[in-house]
């Protein structure tokens, strides 16, 4: 006799989809807290104390990247304000003082050390006191955090999908904004990645991102495969160039985390194969006149697949600690590839099943190939910064629209 309370089987993990491939973020600036001559010239002007009122809540702002988001955009709203009205900032002389955000453990030791000295704290930070340059910070701070909301959303739905992108597509424009809003601050080697170079390049990633993010939404909806490969093609060309400005940026000696550039890399040849298997099931779909490229498309994939596993291949048994960092960080681009692999190996086999039983057609050569189409015009742009400001502060990673808008043919 069954047990009306027997357990049910768990399901299996092949039941659940696999993660996405992750999202980069970049280390943004933590706020300091403002010297005691500062604290009192607030009380002279009320408008300046609403600026560092707002300050003070970004300082306080917890470790969740929204809540710290939500209090740069008030804050930035208050620099606006008072960028209106430049005699009150200018007479007091405030000094704004930041510090690069590092990993988790350097920040825990950082602020202990703040904490038993507060001397120390200022002097791991930058100060200044022109307010186009702490615009241009707070932007470069805010446009962190919201990369770390994209990178934190669950991509596995649709609704997640479109936060990561909005998130990501809001980041952009900030990044944007910081390199327009003042150019003075732009090239000051000592804040860390507010190089002209360096935010450009990270403006680009987080495009490159927010257009994967699109592509995801597209393969969910059921796009036609022709649309597919176009969306895909764009993304492998565009994590190409960023792994180019970035290997640009670390020949300029300049911080930046050695995983990128072969996370890019990974990416662009992940893409790169994407878009050729989208093409084939396209072509297979024609029927006769097309199978014999269809596949030539899907053995270019599997070569690209191959050689990409190559590069970020198993973990080596002795290496420095560093090169293991690189290649565990790399794990998921190449989880995501084998999986892929095994996706165009099985298309492989139906198309040349088809091409050897009822097509018979010549398959080319790889180098005789067409250039795959990529899409005429960009489906993701940098959120403007009006629009930034104008979003309620309980919303970080949504300005642009709630996320990405809805796919059309």
């Amino acid at each position: 006799m069954h047990s009306l309370f027997r357990r049910a089987k768990a399901p299996s993990p092949a039941a659940y989809p696999p993660a996405p491939m992750p999202m980069l973020s970049f280390p943004g600036k933590k706020a300091l807290r403002f010297a005691v001559v500062d604290t009192t010239a607030a009380e002279k002007d009320p408008g300046l104390a609403v600026l560092m009122l707002a300050r003070t809540h970004v300082v306080d702002a917890s470790e969740n990247a929204r809540a710290s988001a939500a209090a740069l955009r008030a804050y930035l709203r208050a620099i606006h304000a008072a960028k209106t009205n430049a005699a009150a900032p200018d007479q007091h002389k405030l000094c704004f003082a930041w510090r690069d955000a590092g990993d988790v453990e350097s920040d825990k030791k950082k602020s202990s050390k703040a904490a038993s000295s507060s001397s120390s704290a200022a002097a791991q930070g930058h100060s200044h006191t022109s307010l186009a340059t702490e615009w241009a910070v707070a932007l470069f701070a805010m446009a962190a955090e919201l990369a770390r909301v994209a990178a934190a959303e669950d991509r596995r739905d649709a609704d997640g999908i479109r936060r990561a992108c909005g998130a990501l597509c809001d980041a952009a424009g900030a990044l944007r904004a910081a390199r327009a809003g003042a150019p003075d601050v732009v090239g000051d080697q000592m804040m860390c990645h507010m190089t002209d170079a360096c935010l450009a390049v990270f403006e680009r990633l987080m495009l490159a991102q927010a257009l994967e993010c699109y592509f995801e939404l597209a393969v969910a909806g059921g796009k036609p495969p022709a649309l597919c490969s176009k969306i895909a093609r764009q993304v492998s060309l565009d994590y190409h160039e960023v792994f180019v400005k970035l290997g640009i940026l670390q020949q300029h000696q300049q911080p930046i985390d050695k995983s990128w550039a072969p996370h890019a890399q990974g990416k662009a040849a992940y893409f790169d194969a994407e878009a050729s298997l989208q093409l084939a099931r396209a072509l297979r779909e024609q029927g006769p006149g097309y199978v014999g490229e269809a596949v030539a498309r899907l053995r270019h994939a599997a070569s690209v697949l191959d050689a990409a596993t190559g590069k970020t291949g198993p973990l080596p048994k002795k290496s420095s600690s560093s090169s293991c960092t690189v290649a565990a960080a790399l794990a998921p681009v190449r989880d995501a590839a084998a999986r892929l692999r095994k996706e165009v190996e099985a298309e492989l086999a139906a198309a040349e099943n088809d091409n050897c039983q009822v097509y018979y057609e010549r398959v080319p050569a790889a180098d005789a190939l067409r250039e795959m189409p990529a899409l005429p015009e960009s489906l993701v742009r940098p959120t403007a910064v009006e629009k930034l400001l104008k979003e309620p502060d309980g919303e970080p990673g949504v300005a642009n629209g709630g996320g990405a808008p809805a796919i059309c043919h």
